[in-house]
């Protein structure tokens, strides 16, 4: 993680002093995990929240019932074995799931995951993963989607998710 002059780490313009002093309490070889929390929870009112923001997440922008988001490895994706911990497959997948549902719903209406399936099938210890997600089926109520989960050769499928989704209804409407 770069310490760049907009950086939490940096103490950079625009960012709070107190950040600077925060992390100056923090272990060298854990600032700039800390720092990255820090701009995760500072943007945690964007689409993907404080999660999304913690994994560096990015959506790519694509046609109705489709979605791309990218994913940067960074420490705190990994587990205890250095690959990227399957929970945060699961969320980038669940991620690109959520906005391809969203793009198939009409206005003031929302999508929640029913369910969801993963078939881990390869993992990587850096680097960059690609998500891409796609309507298989919908109906009035419920849209079934596929992601699949790519290393940033392209080559490597680490996952296939498999979800459906709700769509809740518009306030006031019966449902």
């Amino acid at each position: 993680m770069s310490d760049d002059a907009t950086s939490p780490a940096a103490g950079g313009a625009g960012q709070p002093e107190a950040w600077r002093q925060l992390l100056a309490t923090f272990p060298p070889e854990g600032r700039a995990l800390a720092a990255q929390a820090l701009r995760a929870a500072a943007a945690a009112e964007g689409d993907y929240g404080f999660l999304g923001g913690l994994v560096n997440m990015r959506e790519e922008p694509t046609g109705d019932g489709s979605a791309t988001l990218t994913m940067e490895v960074t420490p705190n994706a990994l587990n205890r074995y250095g690959r990227v911990h399957g929970g945060m497959l699961f969320t980038l997948a669940d991620h690109a799931m959520g906005a391809a549902a969203r793009s198939l719903v009409g206005e003031g209406q929302g999508t929640v995951t029913l369910e969801a399936k993963v078939n881990y099938l390869s993992n990587v210890r850096e680097g960059r993963l690609t998500a891409r997600c796609a309507a298989l089926h919908r109906s009035s109520r419920l849209i079934m989607l596929e992601t699949r989960i790519h290393a940033d050769d392209g080559d490597e499928l680490i996952a296939i998710v498999t979800g459906t989704y709700y769509i809740l209804p518009r306030e006031g409407d019966a449902g």
